[in-house]
Parts: C-alpha cells; sequence; structure tokens
C-alpha cells in the first residue's frame, strides 16, 4: 500500500483514539452513573412485563374505542377514603384537522397518535401512527411516580375527572395523595398540551419524583428503519440509534468500555424519539430544571428516553404543577421554525459545519421542484446546477489529473529503472515534475473545496420529507425508499438497477483517473472494490440519493472527456 495512504490512516486512527480517550474523560463517569440507574429502571420495567390487563382489554383488536364522555362516578377501593383503586378502563379521543391522539385512563396516557397527512405506504390507505408500541412497553407518557409510596403507577387506572372535545382530565387519589393528568386538544399543527398536577392532602411532607417516559421499540415500518431517541440539552443534539441504546456499538467495543447511556442533568430544551421522517419530543415548560436520560429496556428492541423534572418538597396540602408540550409530527423544515423550541434541530443535518450548506441544498430543491414538478427530474437538474457551479474548480482537477495520466508511462519506465532503489526512484520522479511543471498534489486542493458541497447536498437529500412517497417514473414510486425492480424467486433477493448503475459508472470514472504510487495489481484490485463497496453501501440507500450519486458521476466522467478531448487538441 502506498506510504502516504498508510500514514494518513494512521494519523486518522490516532486523532479518533484521542477523541475517544478525551470523551472517556469528560462524560465517561456521568454515563456510567447513568447507566447504573437505567439498569434499575431496567428491572423495574421487567417486573410490569407480566401484568395482566382486564378482561374487557385482552383482545387488543377488539379494543372498545369511543368518544370522550362525561365524567364517570369512581368506585372506592379498600384503602383511603375516594381512592381512584376500581375504575372501569375509559378509551377516548381529542382531535384536529391534522391529527387523532387517542387517550386510554390506564396511566393516563397517549395510546395512538394518527397524523391525517401522511400515509404508511404510496397508496395512501393507513395513516402514519407515531405511537406503535408492544404489550410488554411502559406507556407513552407514563408517570411511575414510584417515590410516593404505591409502587409503579404507570399501568394504574385514573378516573375520567371531565371530558369534553377540547380537553380531558384524568385524576388518581391514593391514600390523600391526587394525581392530575390534564390534554388539551391539539393544535392545528402537531402539538398538545400536557399538565400534570401533584397534590399532597395527607398530614405529611413527601418528595415526589416527576418523570416522564417516551418509549420507542423496534419494528419493521418503513419509517422506523431509522429510530432513535434524541434529546437537545445543554445547547447540544444528541441522536442514538435504537439498536445501540445502552451498548458501546462497535466502536466502543473495539476501543475498549462501554460509557453508558447518554443522560443530561439539566438545560433540556426537548427530548423523545426520532424517526426518519417524523419526530416525537417532549418540551419542558421549564428546561433548568429538567434532566434526561437514555434507557435501554430491552436491547435492541426496546428502548426510552426518561425526562426528570426537580420538584419541591410538598407540605401537606401543598401542590405542584408542571406543564409540557408534545409535539409529535412530520420533520417539515417550515413547520419546525415555526414551532420553535430550535425543533429544525431534530433534521440530521450533518456535522455543524456542512449544515448550512445542508439546509440550502434542501431549499435549493424546493425552488426547482416548483419550476419541475417532478422530485426525481428536480434531483436531476440540482445535479447539474451544482455540476455548472463547480465547473472552473472541477476543471482544475481533472486538468491536473490529465498531465499526471499523460506522465505515467514515463513514470512507470522510472519505477523499473530504479525499482531496486527508492530513495533514487523518488528523486528521478520528482525531478520529471519540476521539469513538467507538473504538481502531483494539484487535484488535491480542488476536490476538497468541492467535498463540502457534496456533502451538504448528500445530507439534504437524505433528510427531505418532501421526497418520501414521491414517485419518479417506470419501477421508481417512493424516492425515499430503495427501487426494487423486482426479487429473484427462491432467494428473496431484490434486484435494484439504480445501484447497480451507479457502480457501473463509479468504476468507469474510477478508470480514467490515474493510479500514482500505487502497485498495478493493488490498482485493480481498488478498481474493483470500491464499485463494489459502494454498491453494498448503497443498496439500501433511498433511490433519490442513489439517483444523485448516478447522475453526478455522469457529468463526472462527460466533464473528463470535454477537458481531455480540449487538451488534446490544445495539444495538436
Amino acid at each position: 500500500m502506498d506510504r502516504n495512504l498508510l500514514l494518513a490512516f494512521a494519523l486518522s486512527m490516532a486523532v479518533f483514539s484521542g477523541w475517544l480517550a478525551w470523551q472517556d474523560e469528560v462524560r465517561g463517569p456521568e454515563r456510567r452513573a447513568a447507566a447504573e440507574r437505567a439498569k434499575a429502571e431496567a428491572e423495574i420495567a421487567q417486573e410490569r412485563q407480566d401484568f395482566a390487563f382486564e378482561e374487557s382489554e385482552s383482545d387488543e383488536s377488539e379494543r372498545v374505542r369511543k368518544e370522550p364522555e362525561a365524567p364517570r362516578e369512581t368506585a372506592s377501593a379498600p384503602g383511603a377514603p375516594g381512592d381512584t383503586q376500581a375504575v372501569a378502563p375509559w378509551t377516548g379521543f381529542l382531535e384536529s384537522e391534522t391529527v387523532r391522539a387517542e387517550l386510554t385512563n390506564r396511566g393516563g396516557l397517549l395510546g395512538d397518535w394518527q397524523v391525517k397527512d401522511y400515509y404508511e405506504t404510496p397508496r395512501g390507505e393507513v395513516h402514519v401512527d407515531l405511537i406503535d408500541l408492544p404489550r410488554s412497553a411502559p406507556g407513552f407518557l407514563s408517570t411511575p411516580l414510584d417515590d410516593i409510596g404505591y409502587g409503579d403507577l404507570s399501568d394504574a387506572l385514573y378516573a375520567v375527572e371531565s371530558s369534553s372535545a377540547s380537553e380531558v382530565v384524568f385524576v388518581l387519589r391514593r391514600g390523600g395523595i391526587e394525581v392530575r393528568k390534564t390534554y388539551q386538544q391539539p393544535s392545528d399543527g402537531y402539538a398538545m398540551n400536557v399538565a400534570i398536577e401533584i397534590h399532597n392532602g395527607t398530614s405529611a411532607s413527601i418528595d415526589p419524583e416527576l418523570s416522564l417516559l417516551v418509549p420507542l421499540a423496534a419494528n419493521d415500518r418503513p419509517d422506523y428503519r431509522e429510530a432513535s431517541l434524541v434529546a437537545l440539552a445543554q445547547g447540544e443534539v444528541e441522536r442514538e440509534l435504537l439498536a445501540s441504546v445502552g451498548s458501546g456499538g462497535f466502536f466502543g467495543g473495539f476501543f475498549g468500555g462501554d460509557e453508558g447511556p447518554y443522560s443530561a442533568s439539566s438545560q433540556v430544551q426537548w427530548a423523545g424519539m426520532d424517526l426518519h421522517y417524523f419526530s416525537g419530543v417532549v418540551i419542558p415548560s421549564d428546561p433548568e430544571a429538567t434532566s434526561v436520560d437514555f434507557m435501554p429496556l430491552e436491547q435492541g428492541k426496546l428502548v426510552a428516553t426518561r425526562l426528570t423534572t426537580a420538584t419541591p418538597r410538598l407540605a401537606p396540602g401543598e401542590r405542584f404543577v408542571h406543564e409540557y408540550s408534545i409535539f409529535l409530527g412530520p420533520k417539515e423544515p417550515a413547520l419546525l421554525n415555526e414551532t420553535g423550541y430550535e425543533m429544525n434541530k431534530t433534521i440530521s443535518q450533518g456535522w455543524s459545519w456542512v449544515a448550512p450548506l445542508t439546509a440550502f441544498f434542501g431549499w435549493a430543491l424546493q425552488m426547482v421542484h416548483r419550476v419541475i414538478p417532478n422530485y426525481g427530474l428536480a434531483i436531476i437538474a440540482l445535479t447539474i446546477l451544482v455540476r455548472l457551479a463547480t465547473w472552473p474548480i472541477m476543471a482544475r482537477q481533472m486538468k491536473s489529473s490529465e498531465r499526471m495520466r499523460e506522465l505515467m508511462p514515463r513514470i512507470k519506465e522510472l519505477q523499473d529503472k530504479y525499482k531496486d532503489d527508492r530513495q533514487k526512484q523518488s528523486e528521478e520522479t520528482f525531478k520529471l515534475y519540476r521539469e513538467t511543471g507538473v504538481n502531483p498534489l494539484g487535484g488535491c486542493l480542488p476536490m476538497v473545496l468541492q467535498l463540502p458541497v457534496f456533502i451538504g447536498l448528500f445530507y439534504a437529500l437524505q433528510s427531505s420529507i418532501d421526497l418520501r412517497h414521491a414517485p419518479f417514473m417506470l419501477w421508481i414510486n417512493d424516492l425515499s425508499a430503495p427501487a426494487t425492480l423486482f426479487t429473484l424467486p427462491g432467494l428473496d433477493l431484490p434486484v435494484r438497477l439504480l445501484p447497480i448503475f451507479m457502480a457501473a459508472s463509479m468504476f468507469g470514472q474510477q478508470k480514467m483517473m490515474p493510479q500514482t504510487g500505487m502497485d498495478p495489481t493493488q490498482a485493480r484490485m481498488m478498481l474493483i472494490m470500491m464499485p463494489g463497496m459502494m454498491l453494498f453501501i448503497s443498496y439500501t440507500f433511498p433511490s433519490g440519493l442513489v439517483l444523485y450519486w448516478l447522475v453526478s458521476n455522469l457529468l463526472g466522467i462527460g466533464h473528463q472527456l470535454l477537458v481531455r478531448r480540449k487538451m488534446q487538441v490544445e495539444a495538436a
């Protein structure tokens, strides 16, 4: 392998190892403490998995769904007078023009959240439901309150104190302690307000801990293919894939040690779950007093974000109220900017230095689509515009490559002539560069300058919700998903032409570039391995992203041929 390549690789690994060491020093103790807390929470969650639902809820497919009704009389069970321990199961709905929220009095939870403007498939048959949890999972917005002396109350049956088309109020009473959850009708956007009140009606002071859980479970629905937990705390966004919560991941295990789940002790702007094109987060009214933890409940299958709000000590007769805003909706830039709270950061825009370019190209794609009302053609047009904008830089790089290609026969002669004397070979090679005026690094700077442009465009296409279910032509009916032409019978192997064409174009582009400083055998191996590796990686990429890559490669080949022909004419 080329010495410079080895050196670059070694330096990269050294920087990466240093970064990991720094992370361990700065955030390791905090995360390890969070891991111990998460382990205890996971044990509590496991004990709840065998909790049996009432007979009326034994078959989930036949659950009774009814509109919000008038307040019920609640029966008191043995214990303190007024305790809500014998309440019948209840389900109701709050609706707006954009969402339909299902509420249940078991835990006083959100059971479902249907987004009316979006559908599961391009056929538009089933609305997107952003709450999809197994029976064993804690409920969405569950409040354990297990420190007030009555065990875990996540699944306790609340009484319906009042219900209307605009508001539902649940109340839970245990031994003089009263917990009230108030849900207000969702706005015309994708948010609703939730207030949680704790009233101490006992004769002794209590120290309640108010925690909200936002669970997330793995499933096969397309929108969940990049399911993550997410939080904006202390000015930084933390996003962790569902499968890696609580584990060190590949690099964590490779370099020795699991730092534990993410946690932040204060300044939590929002936190919750994150899907590729949708987000579901809780926005506390007091970020300074709120902490957050990522909790692995069942490794790789079930996780949760826990928001904990510091509550004061409640003397007899005192009450504490905390309000939250709940956002469950699509990651549309205009909508998120209108919502505020820096919600636009739920969109993954790459590193901070490339985020402005990502936002620009997202806006540019929308502008092109206004003129060309087909997102596939808009991607092609945008790729052409980017190539035209970077034409001078690309031309300089390609001219340098062409001059290097012309020198390759003479460089090969020197390599053969001084094959036993590497120092002499290097001296004669650099002498040749000086005589011909060729800079072997002449094509590097233009490539470095254009790299941020392509990275920004990559993230813009990767994160744009406009491409979700957007058709192109022929068999490509969803630019946000891999485009399968057919599946090989018996092998269950999808045949996808776009990644194959992209890899072929990459092979052609590589074939045109000079392989300097590399053994011919290694050069031939790289010529096959690089396109093959990119074929493997891009086989599951969204078709809109692969389409951009393919068009960019074809334009690059055409540009290289044009530069080559122009230089040949000038030389003649």
